[in-house]
């Protein structure tokens, strides 16, 4: 069970870095354009606290709870 959450962890550290090396700078670019036209809608910045929550806190609680299961299946 531990192994399956470090195995989930490592899945959301890469998809971390992912979303804030391709992503985000691409969120934080409209944003700023669109403060502008004051059209600009939610702060990129909670999007990516979201991500972080999940990526962090999730992924490995997730992993945790489904490697009994995964245990199971492998006989």
């Amino acid at each position: 069970m531990i192994l399956s959450a470090f195995i989930f962890l490592v899945i959301g550290f890469i998809e971390l870095m992912l979303v804030q090396t391709m992503i985000y700078p691409i969120l934080r670019a409209r944003f700023e354009a669109a403060k502008v036209t004051a059209s600009q809608g939610m702060d990129p910045s909670r999007i990516m606290n979201f991500v972080k929550l999940q990526s962090l806190v999730l992924m490995p609680v997730v992993g945790y709870y489904l490697g009994n299961y995964f245990q199971k299946m492998a006989g």
